[in-house]
C-alpha cells in the first residue's frame, strides 16, 4: 500500500504546482484580461446593436425603394430601372446608397442586369464584381452573366471561363444553358471537341432541357467543320 501512495503524492504535488502556476499567471495578467474581456463584450455588443438599430430599419427602406425599380425591370424600362426616374431612385443609387445591407448586395445584381440590357457591359462586370451571393440557384446565373458580358466586350476566353464554371454548379437550369454558350465559344475558337462535349453533354445529361433538342445538329456541325 505504501509503495501506491507516493506516485499518489506526486500527482498531487504535480496538480497543486500546475494550479498555482495558473494562479500566478491570473494574478499577474488580471487587468489585462479583463480588459480584453470587456473589449469583446463591448464588440460583440456593438455589432449587435449595428445590425439591429443600423442595418435592419436601413435594409428596409431600401427594400421599400427597390419596390418601383423593380416595376420598371419588369416592364423592360431598363434605364428608369437603373437611374431612377427623377422622383424614384434607380438600382444604382440604392447599390451606392444602402452598402452593407442585403438590399443593397440585390440592387447590384439588378443594376448588372439592367447595364447588360443596355450595352453597358463593363459597368455590368462591375455591378457583378460587387455582388456577393449565398445562393447556389443565383450564382451560376451571376457568372453566366459574366460570360455574356466578355462575349459582347469580345473577350471570348475569358467567357468561355465563365460558363464552364457555371455549368460545374450541375443546376438543371442554368446548367445546359451556360453549357450551350460555352460550346458556342468554343466553335468560334475553332476547338470543336470541346464543344462537342458541351453538346455532348447537354444531350445526354440535361435531356429534359429544352436545348437538348438541337445538340445532334450541333454536334454534327462541329465534326463537318472539324474534318470528321
Amino acid at each position: 500500500m505504501a509503495k501506491n501512495k507516493k506516485p499518489q503524492v506526486e500527482e498531487t504535488l504535480a496538480a497543486d504546482e500546475a494550479l498555482s502556476k495558473t494562479e500566478q499567471f491570473l494574478e499577474k495578467y488580471q487587468k489585462p484580461l479583463i480588459w480584453a474581456l470587456v473589449a469583446i463584450i463591448v464588440v460583440a455588443a456593438g455589432i449587435v446593436l449595428f445590425r439591429t438599430q443600423y442595418l435592419a430599419p436601413k435594409n428596409e427602406d431600401a427594400a421599400t425603394k427597390l419596390a418601383q425599380c423593380v416595376y420598371y425591370f419588369e416592364q423592360d424600362s431598363f434605364a428608369l430601372a437603373l437611374n431612377g426616374d427623377g422622383m424614384n431612385e434607380g438600382f444604382a443609387d440604392i447599390a451606392d446608397g444602402y452598402k452593407m445591407t442585403e438590399t443593397s448586395n440585390l440592387a447590384c445584381y439588378y443594376a448588372a442586369v439592367c447595364c447588360y440590357k443596355l450595352g453597358q457591359y463593363q459597368d455590368a462586370l462591375d455591378y457583378l464584381d460587387r455582388f456577393d451571393t449565398e445562393s447556389v440557384n443565383f450564382e451560376p446565373a451571376a457568372i453566366t452573366m459574366r460570360g455574356d458580358c466578355y462575349v459582347s466586350l469580345g473577350e471570348i476566353d475569358k467567357a468561355v471561363k465563365e460558363f464552364d464554371k457555371a455549368a460545374s454548379f450541375d443546376n438543371v437550369l442554368t446548367a445546359p444553358r451556360a453549357l450551350s454558350k460555352a460550346g458556342i465559344c468554343y466553335e468560334k475558337n475553332g476547338d470543336y471537341d470541346k464543344a462537342v462535349q458541351c453538346y455532348t453533354t447537354i444531350k445526354d445529361k440535361y435531356y429534359d432541357s429544352p436545348l437538348a433538342q438541337d445538340m445532334d445538329k450541333r454536334i454534327e456541325r462541329c465534326n463537318i467543320l472539324a474534318g470528321k
